[in-house]
């Protein structure tokens, strides 16, 4: 692209759109890291800690990777502002010693990540596959030893 042939009032306007688009996108980016902190504030000014007993939140959800005891095991939230009961959807429960029980995710938002490992059927499975919904022996997974 030569520059030297656009009129002046054409690169302001260029200039203008791409400083728009530069905003935009650092906005995008940056959204769930001020999310999280926001949620997380929240939280601790409502007076709830990491690791309490899970409760229905009523002004803000739980944040990613937080940590609540619901139903006699610790559980961590895989989604930002989860509002769900752990057991039902947004959650994976925290291993006691190795890896955790596999859970049937409920959508995108609570699937295992490529390398996640589980417990599924009396073996030990990683998820090939980022976003991985299937059942451990069906598909995207691999039986360790």
């Amino acid at each position: 692209m030569d520059l030297t042939t656009i009129p002046l009032q054409d690169l302001e306007d260029l200039q203008k759109a791409v400083g728009e688009e530069i905003s935009r996108r650092i906005t995008a980016q940056n959204a769930p890291r001020e999310i999280d902190r926001i949620i997380r504030r929240a939280i601790a000014a409502e007076g709830r800690s990491e690791g309490e007993p899970w409760a229905q939140p009523v002004t803000v959800g739980y944040p990613k990777d937080w940590r609540v005891e619901h139903g006699g095991r610790y559980w961590i939230s895989t989604v930002a502002n989860n509002v769900w009961e752990p057991g039902v959807s947004g959650w994976h429960p925290e291993p006691d010693d190795g890896p955790a029980p596999w859970v049937q995710p409920s959508g995108a938002h609570d699937a295992y990540d490529q390398g996640a490992e589980v417990t599924h059927g009396g073996h030990e499975w990683t998820s090939d596959l980022d976003g991985n919904v299937w059942e451990p022996g069906v598909h995207g997974w691999t039986k360790k030893g």
